[in-house]
């Protein structure tokens, strides 16, 4: 638990908002909801925050404005956030500490580097690689297939399959390029199917030898 006062913090706070000039409702009322679960866990070093809880409690609608404030609180040193893109996994957020408990203002207000969190400048990147990853849905998934001339069924086929495994994380093997993984999907499949239809060379052997045989059709039935 950091050492925070709780009207100390905010006051200066609402000081800072006034003061600058880039500052509107909607960053007041975001970062009013990330002081609230601050307290509630005790203005922990790092909070882990629930985005729908967040949004309802800033009185938010929209997930673009919510990221659009919320980077703007980031660039502006009012907190430091972390992204998610685990489904099972909240993302982090470190707010920054105006005040101590005893009231000395501190000088650096804002989370060091280097504390397990990512700026904010390189979420597209890790945002781009996670598109990668893993499909934004089934119809993404047929339409590739559709581009490559692929069956359908086999866009389905491969959504269910990987999707049931996460993607490669319930194993342990997360996918980098699902688009990869679909071509050798395909690939495999078209090689079963080969190895399904080719005649067994054994059987046709026995059947050659079967014909080559010298029969007596005077022997009775």
């Amino acid at each position: 638990m950091e050492k925070v006062n709780y009207i100390i913090q905010l006051n200066e706070a609402f000081d800072r908002f006034n003061k600058d000039h880039r500052i509107k409702q909607g960053h007041i009322t975001l970062y009013l909801a990330f002081f609230q679960k601050w307290n509630r866990e005790f203005f922990k070093k790092t909070i882990t925050i629930n985005r729908e809880w967040i949004m309802e409690k800033a009185k938010f609608k929209s997930k673009t404005t919510y990221h659009s404030y919320l980077k703007d609180l980031n660039d502006w040193n009012y907190l430091r956030y972390c992204p998610s893109y685990h489904p099972a996994k909240g993302s982090k957020v470190q707010m920054s500490i105006f005040f101590s408990s005893d009231g000395q203002k501190l000088a650096n207000s804002v989370p060091e580097p280097g504390q397990n969190l990512v700026p904010y400048y390189k979420h597209k990147t890790i945002e781009n690689l996670n598109k990668l990853a893993r499909p934004k849905n089934e119809l993404v998934v047929l339409n590739f297939f559709k581009e490559n001339n692929w069956p359908a069924m086999e866009g389905k086929k491969f959504y269910a399959y990987y999707e049931a495994r996460d993607w490669g994380l319930s194993r342990g093997l997360k996918i980098k390029n699902w688009k990869t993984a679909a071509s050798k999907f395909v690939e495999k499949g078209i090689k079963i199917k080969e190895e399904v239809t080719r005649p067994n060379s054994g059987q046709q052997d026995n059947l050659r030898k079967y014909d080559q045989r010298d029969k007596d059709y005077g022997i009775p039935l």
